[in-house]
C-alpha cells in the first residue's frame, strides 16, 4: 500500500522535501504504546537505501497521512 504523507512539523517537511511525500507501507504495529505503520520511502537516500520510519496512525506529531494506492 502507498501513503501520501503531508509535513505537519518542521521535523516531518523536512523529511518529505529530503525522501518524497509518497511512501510504502511495509507493516503495522505499535510504536510508543499507539497502532502505528512502519513506512519506506520511494526515494533513496544519498547512500542508495530507502528511509525507514513509524507514524502513529492516529495524531502522528510529524505527518498527516493518505491512502494513494492499495
Amino acid at each position: 500500500m502507498l501513503v501520501r504523507l503531508t509535513g505537519k512539523s518542521k521535523h516531518g517537511k523536512n523529511r518529505i522535501q529530503q525522501h518524497g511525500d509518497t511512501w510504502i507501507v511495509v507493516e503495522h504495529g505499535r510504536f510508543g504504546g499507539q497502532r502505528a505503520m512502519m513506512l519506506a520511502s520511494m526515494e533513496r537516500t544519498d547512500r542508495g537505501r530507502r528511509d525507514g520510519r513509524w507514524i502513529h496512525i492516529r495524531d502522528d506529531k510529524d505527518f498527516d497521512w493518505e491512502i494513494v494506492d492499495v
